[in-house]
């Protein structure tokens, strides 16, 4: 366990917990900032309400506008987080030369260019045009942010700083009279809730609307927001720890806003010297590694859990009210759990152990004795008639797939059920084999369900049920079985780019609601409806993964959670039910059209709305949003329902003079 901790803490093998235990240093509260400052937004009402375009240079006559405004006002210093590198129009570019020489107390970004040699890799930075230069008394400071390979942005640029020249943000806190310790240091970015830390104000407001003496002595920094905030690679887009949880981007100026006040207030983070942690994960090591698994496992899991939990809460305590922060994830994410693992595994080693010795000394072959003795060995099973293919090719939550060649040669899919897959409960084991009996029956009955050939009887310790065998991927793949792999919708929408048409999308919805419709109409759900349950056989779409299917019950009555987290309907409402089925499919319709993750619906991606597949999409969007409603009372009540939907949402898109045209 120390070794395991040692490496994740000093190698890159231990990037996702080290950086995890910076993130979520903020997950729950942040430092207030009191700070006179205000953000003023270049943001899409100002950008609309200006005739500006994005991509464009900004028209300076309206910086030039503000500018006079604040000085007005007697703002204490302005930021500029927007590059003037090159004279555009003479008499706009003297109006704003202008404007910041009468400021007086005007930093302008400057930019930083890669110098290639192949002796040594340097930069230097891109200064403003002469004419901004000069009226802005040469203040300037280069607007960088370097993020980590997970694209988020933890440290102060330049890391270590300060460097060879000065960074926007370090510049800034000097002109505005902070004293902090200059010395060179590896700084880290102290994040605050940007709401409540600093005034965030529309470019449009702040020049029009604002009443005057509202910038009076308080720190103004200028910049762009981003179009959207999905994190989605727009220009002067980052991604801060905030976006695990909530999945919004910020602008560039944000991040240096947050810089400069970790300076002027003495506050940024640096994370804690070597050696401390060393000692941290070593003795967290030998405590877990030596302790838990000497316990009994239930003891080991409380104390193990209990454990885990006061180093994390201690980490984050401790970040947050210190100036260092450690690597506590490595300690509660990787040692404490390596260690119950271990120590709840080892009563099940012994009796394999044991197992093997007394079935060794009967004679009996090794594998079977396993199988019978209920020890919970997961090889193939005995399948008589079928032949199958050593290694499976697919696995799910209870159980593994197996190419099978029949009697007669024909290829076939085979799925193997285990009771240990359900914690050795009896219960459910015997309801996943009722579900799939019911279901062999009627799954011939409609060209959209997965055909069910052959249920075995059910054994002691597992089952298995032979289906039919989806497309491959790859043609040829008979003369190598290895290498089959069965084409569902998750791989259709990779080889698609991302997403796919909204008329293809609405073709698949077509075809899926009547299989559900008749699936429902003979009291059965699905209760697992996503991507990659949904298989192509000879290029039609069919309802897979049949082992979830269940007897429809009333909501009252559900009581089992199953399915795939963002394509179940939200909590407190109950998955297992037709409107449950149905939200599942809308979510599919969402996941292939626009190309994003389940999580992040109704997000649409910027690519798509600025696409000229826009207006195309909005008929099938509107199916999507009624499927999904998080009100169940909102949504289709039925198949049939969202099956009429889809069809009339299908004319719209063939009358459509882009569809049409294409």
């Amino acid at each position: 366990m120390t070794l395991t901790g040692l490496l994740l803490t000093f190698t890159n093998l231990g990037d996702p917990w080290v950086n995890r235990s910076y993130d979520y240093l903020f997950r729950f509260g942040t430092r207030p900032a009191t700070n006179a400052v205000v953000q003023i937004l270049m943001d899409n009402e100002s950008y609309d309400y200006f005739g500006q375009e994005r991509g464009q240079i900004w028209d300076r006559a309206l910086h030039a506008q503000l500018l006079s405004k604040l000085a007005a006002d007697n703002a204490k210093l302005v930021v500029i987080d927007s590059f003037f590198r090159v004279p555009r129009d003479p008499e706009k570019d003297a109006l704003l030369a202008e404007a910041i020489r009468k400021h007086g107390r005007v930093v302008l970004m400057a930019e930083q260019a890669e110098i290639v040699h192949p002796e040594f890799i340097a930069a230097r930075p891109t200064l403003p045009a002469d004419i901004f230069l000069e009226a802005a008394s040469n203040r300037w400071g280069v607007a960088w942010l370097d993020p980590d390979l997970d694209r988020i942005v933890r440290r102060h640029w330049p890391f270590p700083s300060p460097g060879p020249y000065p960074g926007l943000a370090w510049r800034a806190a000097e002109l505005s009279g902070a004293t902090f310790d200059r010395s060179v240091r590896e700084r880290w970015l102290r994040y605050y809730s940007k709401d409540a830390s600093w005034t965030r104000l529309s470019y449009r407001l702040a020049l029009l609307d604002q009443a005057p003496g509202f910038f009076r002595d308080k720190v103004v920094f200028i910049g762009t927001q981003p179009a959207t905030s999905v994190a989605d690679g727009e220009r002067d887009e980052f991604e801060t720890p905030f976006t695990r949880w909530t999945a919004e981007s910020s602008g560039g100026v944000e991040i240096i806003i947050t810089a400069y006040l970790n300076l002027v207030n003495n506050e940024w983070l640096e994370r804690a010297p070597w050696w401390m942690e060393a000692l941290l994960v070593t003795a967290a090591g030998i405590l877990s590694g030596g302790f838990l698994c000497r316990m009994r496992p239930m003891g080991a899991l409380v104390t193990g859990t209990a454990g885990g939990i006061a180093v994390a809460l201690g980490g984050v305590a401790w970040g947050h009210h210190q100036s260092t922060w450690v690597a506590w994830l490595v300690i509660s994410g990787a040692q404490v759990p390596c260690a119950l693992v271990w120590a709840l595994l080892m009563p099940a080693f012994r009796r394999v152990r044991e197992t093997i010795t007394v079935a060794g000394s009967a004679g009996a072959e090794p594998t079977r004795a396993l199988r019978e003795s209920g020890s919970g060995d997961e090889g193939a099973p005995e399948t008589p008639d079928y032949e199958l293919v050593p290694k499976p090719f697919g696995e799910g939550a209870y159980g593994k797939v197996w190419l099978a060649k029949n009697a007669i040669g024909e290829w076939q899919a085979l799925k193997v059920v285990y009771l240990s897959r359900f914690h050795n409960n009896p219960d459910p084991f015997e309801r996943e084999f009722n579900g799939i009996s019911r279901y062999k029956p009627v799954s011939d009955k409609h060209p959209g369900l997965l055909r069910v050939d052959f249920v075995s009887r059910k054994r002691e310790r597992w089952f298995y049920y032979v289906m039919e065998l989806a497309d491959a991927l790859e043609p040829g793949w008979e003369a190598n079985p290895d290498r089959y792999r069965p084409r569902d919708l998750s791989s259709e929408r990779r080889r698609a780019g991302g997403r796919l048409p909204p008329l293809e999308c609405v073709r698949i919805g077509l075809q899926l609601t009547d299989a559900l419709r008749f699936l429902h109409s003979q009291g059965l759900i699905h209760r697992d409806i996503k991507p990659s349950n949904i298989l192509f056989v000879k290029g039609r779409p069919k309802l897979g993964d049949v082992g979830l299917i269940s007897e429809i019950r009333p909501p009252d009555r559900e009581r089992t959670f199953v399915g795939t987290p963002g394509y179940m309907p939200p909590s407190p409402e109950r998955p297992g039910t037709v409107q449950a089925d149905i939200y599942s499919l809308g979510m599919v319709l969402y996941v292939m059209a626009t190309g994003r993750d389940a999580g992040l619906f109704p997000e649409i991606a910027t690519t798509l709305i600025d696409s000229k597949e826009a207006a195309d999409y909005l008929p099938l969007n509107s199916v999507i949003l009624k499927a999904c409603d998080p009100d169940r009372s909102r949504r289709y009540a039925t198949a049939d329902e969202m099956h009429a939907a889809l069809l009339e949402a299908g004319r719209r898109l063939e009358e459509s003079p882009g569809i049409a045209g294409g």
